[in-house]
């Protein structure tokens, strides 16, 4: 199925992609710079009990088994002629941090344990990222409360790194809580597998989540099925998979990168960029170069993870976009509840969640003059030409360039994981 592009406004795109740089390029950017600058203390406390956007416990969870918004309109996540049907019980669990989308702070004035609301824009970009990801597991989703676009953007002009450690705090507390009260599974009394996930500020999150939890605990690691850390800039020492335990530069010490040889357990992370033919992202580019020399950003191709293939071959990548319906768009506003954070993408107008564009982006990781990235190669006409000159690349669709095959892989390794787990 294919879909054509509509006439665009660069204006409109040049402000969403102005907002998409202030989606990821803050948390990226405040972590290579944290020796340069630090950012204003924050006067936020533990919230009293951690918010759910997504929850099984939840007395209607928005994320199944009818998926809704929380204002209550309700969604279909199959894609045009793929009926998707979520399971009663699902395998495993996943934990999902999604990105920066809230244009202001939730709650406005974040001071004390004011607790955050969910909100129909964490919800789009929910369903648009991770709602695939039910069909194999319970989906846990926290509200947090995290450094908003006009935050970001503020810190951006004052040159002053907007601050990360309350959502950090909000994402660790949830994880917590979800540790110690549903990740036993009340049928077998055994602990579930958990599939982390998230893009952006969410993998910036959960990036020091897994550092200060879960990186070298026995118990908790053995439970992690993956680790899905888009647009993060997952750093590795070059040609090794992790740390090895005592290199200070890495991110991970003892959590792989996966690979053929590494099929659970073990990091998926990758930024996408649609670099003119034999050129590499830029000096400048917010995502894929390291922090230091004998370091490289990881790049993962889940499809190439998916056949076995070399991991830095040429693979159709099973990308889903989503639908204007699914994120509320109208003809004034195309991008519905992603806001400007989705401008300059034409959203396909079909009546499904999603559409499912096959083999029309290839994808192949690549490295070259210093950074790492996965190159993708429109053969459908899918992507806005101005990504090719832009430092965020197409960070806004990371996930969705292969969605297919980023969920696939999640099946492959909850099945992987169990049978693991059983022996």
């Amino acid at each position: 199925m294919k879909w054509k592009k509509r006439n665009r406004s660069y204006s409109v795109l040049a402000a969403g992609m102005l907002i998409a740089g202030v989606v990821a390029g803050a948390p990226a950017a405040a972590r290579a710079n944290a020796d340069s600058a630090t950012p204003a203390p924050s006067v936020a406390s533990p919230l009293a009990a951690p918010v759910w956007l997504c929850d099984p416990a939840l007395a209607s969870d928005p994320c199944g088994p009818t998926v809704h918004y929380p204002s209550g309109k309700t969604e279909d996540v199959g894609a045009v002629d793929e009926p998707f049907q979520i399971p009663s019980a699902p395998p495993v669990d996943c934990f999902y941090v999604y990105p920066t989308i809230d244009t202001l702070p939730n709650p406005l004035l974040q001071v004390g344990s004011l607790p955050p609301t969910p909100t129909d824009p964490e919800m789009a970009v929910t369903l648009a990222q991770a709602e695939r990801f039910a069909g194999t597991c319970r989906m846990f989703v926290p509200v947090y409360r995290q450094a908003s676009l006009t935050e970001v953007a503020l810190g951006l002009v004052l040159k002053s790194p907007a601050d990360l450690a309350t959502g950090e705090m909000d994402v660790a507390q949830a994880w917590q809580d979800y540790w110690t009260h549903d990740n036993v599974d009340p049928a077998t009394g055994q602990r579930r597998g958990v599939i982390l996930i998230g893009h952006s500020q969410g993998s910036a999150d959960l990036i020091t989540l897994i550092q200060q939890q879960i990186d070298g605990n026995a118990a908790m690691q053995r439970q992690l099925v993956g680790a899905y850390l888009l647009g993060g800039n997952v750093q590795v020492p070059t040609g090794q998979p992790d740390g090895g335990g005592t290199d200070a530069g890495a991110t991970f010490q003892h959590i792989p990168l996966c690979s053929n040889d590494t099929r659970f357990g073990c990091v998926v992370a990758y930024s996408s960029y649609d670099e003119p033919a034999g050129q590499a992202p830029g000096a400048t580019a917010v995502f894929g170069r390291p922090t230091a020399a004998g370091y490289q950003i990881a790049c993962t191709n889940p499809h190439a993870l998916l056949t076995g293939a070399a991991p830095d071959s040429q693979q159709p990548l099973a990308t889903y976009l989503p639908s204007r319906q699914l994120v509320e768009g109208g003809a004034l506003n195309p991008s519905g509840n992603l806001g400007l954070v989705g401008a300059g993408y034409t959203l396909p107008d079909v009546p499904a969640g999603f559409a499912h564009f096959r083999g029309e982006l290839l994808g192949q990781c690549r490295n070259q003059d210093g950074a790492s990235w996965l190159q993708l190669t429109d053969l459908g006409g899918l992507l806005p030409t101005s990504t090719q000159t832009s430092d965020l690349g197409t960070h806004v669709v990371d996930y969705n360039v292969a969605l297919g095959d980023l969920t696939a892989l999640a099946a492959r390794q909850a099945a992987d994981w169990a049978a693991n787990s059983s022996q």
